[in-house]
């Protein structure tokens, strides 16, 4: 049975470079310095979320439960798999050097 997607699970479990690079990407504003922010601040990451308005939440939720998913040993596989299809080998260099499942999976 796979376990239940909570936010704060996820900010807990994804370097908050990688949030901030999603955010940017979004072109996001969260009000929050990543850089000053400590590790994994997940009650400084929620509180900051809960400002956007419903659907934008639901939308980013939306996103990160897809990468949750695939933020395991076998998500990480299909997605070097698919990348060994596609010929893509610098992504699967790239995926390598990336510690934990959450950030590869971002």
């Amino acid at each position: 049975m796979a376990a239940q997607y909570s936010n704060r699970h996820f900010f807990r479990k994804t370097p908050n470079h990688y949030l901030a690079q999603f955010f940017a990407a979004k072109a996001i504003q969260l009000g929050l310095d990543f850089n000053s922010l400590k590790e994994n601040d997940a009650e400084a990451l929620q509180t900051a979320l809960n400002k956007l308005p419903a659907k934008q939440i639901t939308d980013i939720e939306a996103e990160f439960q897809g990468v949750n998913a695939l933020a395991c040993e076998g998500g990480i596989m299909a997605l070097v798999d698919e990348a060994g299809f596609h010929g893509d080998d610098a992504f699967v260099e790239e995926i390598a050097a990336i510690e934990g499942f959450h950030a590869k999976a971002m």
